[in-house]
Parts: C-alpha cells; sequence; structure tokens
C-alpha cells in the first residue's frame, strides 16, 4: 500500500470509491466479500506518524454484478463528502490510500481477484444466482448473509478499529525496542504481533500469497491522544492505546475466565505514552504498560438476571493447569505479574475469587511458576470505596508504590532505551472493565508523576498532576474514554463509574447512570451477544460460516473448542458402543457418527440426534448414546442376511441454512429389513 495525497476519484457514474484501509476478504455461503474502510478520523501522532480510527466500512462482493449494484446502493445514501470533509483527512492532507503502481510483486492470483473482467464476474454472479434460486430457502438464505454482512460492517465501523500507516499499533513501544516508524523496514504486517491484530485471519488471503504490501494491522481497542502544556511553556504529549488480544475475544457472559490453553475474556493491554521535546536533550518517549483480563481458569455466568451467580466448571487439576498456563505465558511476555483482584471478597463474587487465590497458591506451592515472578494482591473495590469514598484507591497506590519502583517504566530517548519495564500490573475485576478501569487510571497517574519528575519538567513535584493547568482533567476525559470503548466492546455500553474517572468525584447522577448501563447490558447480553459472539469468532477464524449461520437458527454461540470437545465426545461415543453392542467375533467393518432417529418407518424426525453407525461382517447397529450419561441408552441390531435393500444419497433433513440444503455435503441412507428380525435395547 502506498499512501497518496491526492487520491484518485472520480464521478457517480464511474462508481469509484475512496479506501482509506482494506480491512480484509471474507466468504459466505452466496458472495465473497471485500471489506474496506471509508472513512476514518485521526485520533493523533506518535513519533510523527499518525493514528486513524475506523469510522465506517463497507463489504462489497467480488462478482461483478453485485458488487456494481452494492456500491450504487451505497452511493445513493452517503453523496461524496464535502471538501472541507475531505482536507480534514490529516496525513499528507490525506489519510486514503491508493495502490501502490510499483506493486508488481503482487501474485497473479490476487490480481485476478480484485481485476475480474466484467464477463467473468456478471458470469460467476449469475451461476451463483441461478444456484440460489435452486435453494427452497433462497430468501431466508439471502437475509440471513446480509444479517451477517451487517454485522461485520457494524464491528468495524461502530467498535473502536484502530491503524495506522506507519505505527505498528500491535506492540508496544518496549516491545518495538523504542522503534516508532516502520518506514524503510517492509510492511507493518511483517513485524505486527497476531496476538492484537485483529483483521489478521480477513487478510490470510493475501498474506498466503505473499502480498503483505497490501496488508494493514488494525487493533480492536482504544487510542486517544491529549496536549498540555508545560511550566516553561514546553508542550507534552499523553497517549492512551489499549489493544484486545484476539485470543478468546467476545462478548460479556458468552466469554468468561480461560479456555484450555489459558487465554482469557476480555484480555487487553492498555500502553501510556508520555512524549515530551526537551529542545537540545531531543524528544523523550516514556512507555507504562498495564493489562486487564478474565480470572483464568475455567468458570461461566449465565446471562439471566442483573446478578447471575458464577459456576466454577473443571476439576482443580485442570484449573491449576489452565492458570499456570496463563501466568507463564505472561511471565514470559511481560515479566513479573502483580495480579490485583479487585472482586468481593463476599458473596457471589468470592466464589471465583478464593478459587483465583486458591490455584495461585497451588501454581506457587508445585512450582508451576516461578514465586518470584508472581504476587497476589486481592482488593475488595466494593467494600473499600463503600459510600463512595473512591478517595480510598489511593490507599491501593500506596499499597502499591514498592511494586510501582521496582517494576519502573519504558523509556526512550534518540536511539537507545535508557530504562525499561521489568513486569506489569494484571488487574482483574468480574468483567475486568468498570472497577478494572479506575484502578488502571490511578496507578497510570501515580507512574506519570513519577515520569515528569525524572524528566526535570515537573512544575512543583509536591503538587503532584495538580501542577498542571488542565492536566487531571485531561488524563481523566482519556481513561474515561478508554473505559467506555473497552465496555462497549465486551458489554455493550459505556463504563460505569465514569463519573468518578472523568471527574475525580462519584455523585448520584453516575449512580443512576450506572442503574441505566446495567439494564442495558442485561437486554444486551440476551438478545444480541450470542451473534454478535458468533461474527467476532467468524472474524477471529475460530469459526465458518456455517456455524454463523446455524447461531442465526439456535439463538446461541458456541465455544471456539466446541467442535474439538464434540470429536473427543463422540470418539468415547463410538468405543463405548462397540464395547457394548457388537459381538464376540464379528469384525467392525465400519464405526461412524451419523444423525438418525432411531424409529422404524421414520424417514426424519422432528428433531435429528447424533447415533452411533457400527457395521460388522454380520450385522448393522444403531445406537443412541447419551453424552451427559456417558452410556448407550438404546440400540437396534439387524442381521446382514435379513436386510432386503439399502438406498442412499441426498439426504436433506434441515431446511434453515444454506449449507444443510446442499447436497453435495448431505449424504443419507435408508436401511429396509424385517421388522421381527431387529433387535431393541433400551436402559
Amino acid at each position: 500500500m502506498a499512501k497518496d495525497s491526492h487520491p484518485y476519484t472520480e464521478s457517480k457514474d464511474d462508481l469509484s470509491l475512496v479506501v482509506h484501509a482494506l480491512v480484509g476478504l471474507f466468504s459466505l455461503n452466496m458472495h465473497s466479500y471485500i471489506l474496506v474502510a471509508t472513512d476514518s478520523k485521526k485520533c493523533g501522532a506518535i513519533g510523527g506518524c499518525d493514528i486513524y480510527e475506523v469510522g465506517s466500512v463497507i463489504a462489497l462482493p467480488l462478482d461483478y454484478q453485485s458488487g456494481k449494484a452494492k456500491l450504487q446502493a451505497w452511493r445513493h445514501s452517503n453523496p461524496e463528502p464535502s471538501q472541507e470533509k475531505t482536507d480534514n483527512l490529516e496525513h499528507e492532507d490525506s489519510g486514503t490510500l491508493s495502490i501502490d503502481p510499483f506493486a508488481t510483486w503482487i501474485s497473479p492470483q490476487i490480481t485476478k481477484m480484485f481485476g475480474r473482467s466484467r464477463a467473468e464476474s456478471a458470469a460467476s454472479s449469475a451461476n451463483e444466482s441461478t444456484f440460489a434460486n435452486q435453494l427452497p430457502s433462497s430468501g431466508s438464505a439471502e437475509r440471513m448473509e446480509r444479517r451477517i454482512v451487517e454485522e461485520i460492517v457494524r464491528l468495524f465501523g461502530s467498535s473502536g478499529i484502530f491503524y495506522s500507516y506507519e505505527y505498528d499499533m500491535t506492540r508496544s513501544l518496549q516491545a518495538k525496542e523504542g522503534q516508532l516508524s516502520a518506514s524503510g523496514c517492509g510492511p507493518l504486517s511483517q513485524a505486527a504481533c497476531p496476538d492484537y491484530w485483529f483483521n489478521h485471519h480477513l487478510l490470510q488471503l493475501l498474506i498466503g500469497q505473499n502480498a503483505q504490501g497490501w496488508t494493514l494491522p488494525m487493533i480492536q481497542g482504544c487510542a486517544q491522544a491529549a496536549t498540555c502544556t508545560a511550566f516553561n511553556g514546553d508542550a507534552f504529549q499523553v497517549f492512551v492505546i489499549s489493544r484486545r488480544r484476539v485470543q478468546r475475544i467476545g462478548m460479556r457472559y458468552e466469554r468468561r475466565g480461560a479456555n484450555a490453553d489459558g487465554f482469557v475474556a476480555n484480555s487487553v493491554e492498555t500502553e501510556q505514552i508520555l512524549t515530551i521535546d526537551t529542545g537540545s536533550q531531543g524528544i523523550h518517549y516514556c512507555s507504562f504498560v498495564q493489562t486487564r483480563g478474565s480470572i483464568p481458569f475455567l468458570w461461566k455466568q449465565p446471562s439471566s438476571g442483573l446478578h447471575p451467580v458464577p459456576v466454577v466448571v473443571g476439576s482443580e487439576e485442570d484449573n491449576a493447569a489452565i492458570c499456570a498456563a496463563h501466568l507463564q505465558r505472561e511471565i514470559k511476555l511481560l515479566g513479573r505479574q502483580v495480579l490485583v483482584n479487585l472482586v468481593e471478597h463476599k458473596g457471589r463474587e468470592a466464589v471465583v475469587g478464593s478459587k483465583y487465590a486458591s490455584l495461585v497458591g497451588i501454581c506457587v506451592a508445585e512450582d508451576l511458576v516461578d514465586a518470584r515472578c508472581v504476587r497476589y494482591v486481592p482488593w475488595d473495590f466494593h467494600h473499600e470505596t463503600r459510600g463512595m469514598r473512591f478517595e480510598n484507591i489511593k490507599q491501593l497506590v500506596l499499597q502499591l508504590q514498592h511494586e510501582i519502583s521496582n517494576m519502573g517504566y519504558f523509556w526512550h530517548s534518540g536511539k537507545q532505551a535508557l530504562t525499561s519495564q521489568q513486569g506489569v500490573f494484571r488487574v482483574n475485576c468480574m468483567d475486568c472493565l468498570d472497577r478494572t478501569n479506575v484502578v488502571q487510571s490511578a496507578l497510570a497517574r501515580f507512574v506519570l508523576n513519577e515520569q515528569l519528575i525524572r524528566l526535570g519538567v515537573h512544575a512543583a513535584p509536591e503538587r503532584g498532576l495538580a501542577a498542571y493547568d488542565g492536566l487531571e482533567q485531561m488524563l481523566n476525559h482519556l481513561w474515561a474514554n478508554n473505559g467506555d470503548y473497552i465496555s462497549r466492546q465486551y458489554a455493550g455500553t459505556s463504563a460505569m463509574k465514569g463519573d468518578f474517572t472523568r471527574t475525580g468525584k462519584r455523585n448520584i447522577g453516575g449512580v443512576v447512570s450506572d442503574a441505566s448501563y446495567s439494564i442495558a447490558r442485561l437486554w444486551i447480553s440476551t438478545f444480541r451477544d450470542y451473534f454478535s459472539q458468533s461474527v467476532l469468532d467468524f472474524i477471529a477464524g475460530n469459526h465458518n460460516a456455517e456455524a454463523v449461520y446455524r447461531t442465526l437458527i439456535e439463538l446461541r454461540s458456541n465455544e471456539p473448542d466446541h467442535a474439538i470437545q464434540l470429536t473427543r465426545a463422540r470418539g468415547a461415543a463410538i468405543e463405548s458402543s462397540v464395547a457394548i453392542v457388537v459381538n464376540d467375533g464379528e469384525i467392525i467393518q465400519i464405526a461412524c457418527i451419523v444423525q438418525s432417529p432411531i424409529l422404524l418407518n421414520t424417514i426424519r424426525a422432528r428433531e435429528e440426534d447424533d447415533a452411533v453407525l457400527i457395521l460388522t461382517n454380520s450385522s448393522v447397529y444403531i445406537c443412541r448414546y447419551h453424552y451427559q450419561m456417558e452410556k448407550v441408552t438404546e440400540f437396534i441390531c439387524v442381521d446382514l442376511a435379513r436386510l432386503h435393500a439399502v438406498q442412499h444419497g441426498a439426504y436433506i433433513t434441515d431446511t434453515r441454512t444454506p449449507q444443510s440444503l446442499d447436497p453435495a455435503h448431505n449424504h443419507g441412507i435408508v436401511l429396509f429389513f424385517e421388522a421381527a428380525v431387529a433387535r431393541f435395547n433400551s436402559g
């Protein structure tokens, strides 16, 4: 990709489109799409590298006729931006992109994909339309696909997606060893961290074709900057960047705790960057990183009611291993972990809070993690700040002052790093949203004050940040916005306790707002989160398109490792069924999972359930297996000698999704035999 100060635009008749960034490519049942950002706004700059937030995106079908129709409809509802708005796109007078004419290395396959002839595309569109018209529920399939596309567009256009043409947003300054701009170092995608690269999966086709120059890493999170004037007239900038980890990304009640690999829900790395130009001494950059993430073991919380009770799942041995895997990974990446747990010590939250303390103790006692690299700090936020005494948060900061001093921060000036950060605060509450953001903002303020003193620009160290006109208010808004972004991405509403974060005081208006947010979160988690979760999993590569269609029908989403768990359960069902029903001396030819009503003279039942089909040299068995009870509940045995006929071919049992209507992927058999020769077993 290349930046162009004079983006190419044509008249509406030419169906041109100003593209700010190529977001990705994806395929659903009826069409393949290219997703591009059509609007963005500048959030600030670090080291001369501009950072943008995506304002709107459009998903265009890649076949010509459908793409043309979509673009025409979009242009009709989105007229050309005014010249004033175009001039405000700041990056060499433009925040837009044009294709690099010298990118001749791009593979022929990708070139063809982007430059198909009208005849080829029209033919492709006609074929797709013909196939769609053959489906009994093509209208339903089209509506479902349209809803999926709309949700993808919503997620990228209104949920805090940030990018830069030169600055790697996926890594902290320390991780980049102080390197600000990627200019002259190749495409950003070559060094970007996949853990925080939100659109990474959508760009796999380009990456696989060695077309990294077309890819632009984006993060989901927050990027906010503000400038303050020092006592001597010099200005300094504070930038807050939060990047959400892609692994186990999701919505509040849909993703809790950790998965089997130790990746946790709502995992966010937040970096506060101080930039100050001291003139003859050059520009100094100071970076302080904190993390947040769900309590790292297997637990869940039903989305029923305003205060659902969390439930711990899995054995203690499994949960200890998961907690250890999580801590080991974080220690390897970021160093010593100071675990600040803000959940309540009594009541429903104590269920997971006390379990967390126990598992950390087990990890240390059994040498699963190095005791020197972990400190567990429980602090009941609600108890300590009861009665709106939020000033007590200062006591927690003072309690952690020794840790802050030992931890330090990354300091870079010129071409060298002067200090580095040794470890991080990993802060959590139940959702890792409201309480977590308040505490992280307090820690960040304390560190910023230390940085300003060390850089020698502090007007009155004894007064703290209050010595700078407007600085505290500026920081309040930066961190409140940070909390709002992350909260909307995980829970669907702005952060609670935002009144304290913005003003430093708690008031009755904030309490009322929090009550309304709680009700809104309940509504969102009940009626929308399941679908948003499925689409997020599709974007991250955890689910295929069929799983998203299935979500619209079943009104629920599945964990990304659901398929793996189901495969293991089905393997156990086959093994158990063979052991129970097959007679000694029989030779097994086939043993597999099928869907069958296990009813005589029944081709299709209202709900098809899993069954185990076993074919031996003398009989065929169809077994019903109960996964929860882990036992065969009933089976039919038919002697092959008494089997009259077998009919096979397309077997459509479900008409609700396009995939289930495809004859190429839905096969079945019907067995004809005398009922008298079938042997039934139940119990």
